[in-house]
């Protein structure tokens, strides 16, 4: 094994001088997935990665063994590919995130691979990894789990994003003030109380009226609908939405959107369409306002697979 990698190098003098424990991550990883070249391959693809959190050219034997225990498990369960959540996580998202693993690489390693196929479904990669590389370091786990919560919600799923506020509210500002992306010396509370009271404010986001975001579309180009959906209903969290004979359920603030299939129906709500500052013209079929702020609806229309977050007033 240490024989394909430089021992001169931060990650291979982890290999030679901690060479039971990785023999023995290597041998019960081939084990499992009976392919030993593929496991050798995750190990030596991971050295970048640790060769790049080493400390004054050493590597802390910590940060090597969940580096070389994330990769090798990868392997043996068929992910260590190109186009996996987890493979990608760990080679892009695990170096930014440089404070948080050197303090705590037992727990941030597998919780940022574990979470990495969330991450591909509903945020953006790239912003999360911008968010944790601006995190001072902390080893209290609660902290670092909640801090993973509120970047990955800041980035975009907004299904936590319930979860991520109050996560957010107990964190030390210098944690909050990081995950959430916002300047230095911001008061993270009074950011949390201004967007919890409307989804769609955030600081330096000018308030303007119009469109703010398009969800959904046509499934034939990766959208959720085959027929054009109706927004039938409001709800505290979003909206509901009817097409191809189901009821949806619409999330969405600033930061992202979903489209969840529901089980149940609702009741639907029939209404007079305000006024909209939109450059389309359309018939309206169906509006709501989004979580409750009947300054910003959402709309659906006779002739589009989209339904569409707009602000009618700021």
């Amino acid at each position: 094994m240490t024989t394909v990698l430089d021992r001169a190098t931060a990650y291979g003098r982890f290999l030679v001088l901690d060479r039971a424990f990785v023999d023995d991550v290597l041998r019960e990883a081939a084990a499992r997935c009976g392919d030993p070249e593929s496991v050798r391959a995750s190990a030596v693809d991971v050295a970048a990665v640790a060769d790049g959190l080493a400390e004054g050219g050493e590597l802390d034997p910590q940060v090597g063994r969940a580096l070389l225990t994330a990769a090798t498990d990868l392997a043996a369960r068929g992910r260590w590919r190109a186009g996996a959540a987890e493979r990608a996580a760990l080679l892009e998202v695990v170096p930014r995130a440089v404070a948080l693993v050197r303090a705590r690489p037992d727990v941030v390693v597998p919780l940022l691979v574990a979470s990495a196929p969330t991450v591909q479904r509903s945020a953006d990669r790239i912003v999360l990894a911008d968010l944790l590389a601006a995190m001072p370091p902390t080893q209290d786990v609660d902290h670092l789990r909640a801090t993973v919560l509120v970047a990955t919600w800041r980035a975009g799923a907004v299904r936590f994003r319930s979860a991520a506020l109050a996560a957010a509210a107990r964190l030390p500002a210098p944690l909050a003030v990081a995950a959430l992306g916002l300047a230095p010396g911001t008061s993270p509370q009074a950011v949390l109380d201004a967007h919890t009271a409307d989804p769609w404010w955030w600081p330096g986001r000018a308030q303007t009226t119009g469109v703010l975001r398009r969800i959904g579309g046509f499934r034939g180009f990766g959208g959720p609908w085959l027929a054009v959906p109706r927004v039938s209903s409001g709800a505290l969290w979003g909206c509901h939405v009817r097409a191809d004979g189901e009821c949806w359920a619409v999330l969405a603030d600033l930061h992202g959107s979903a489209v969840v299939r529901l089980d149940s129906t609702d009741v639907q709500e029939r209404a007079a369409a305000p006024h909209l500052p939109v450059p389309w013209d359309d018939e309206v079929t169906g509006w709501s306002a989004a979580g409750g702020d009947p300054r910003v609806v959402v709309v659906s229309r006779r002739h589009s697979y989209w339904v569409d977050v707009v602000r009618v007033a700021s």
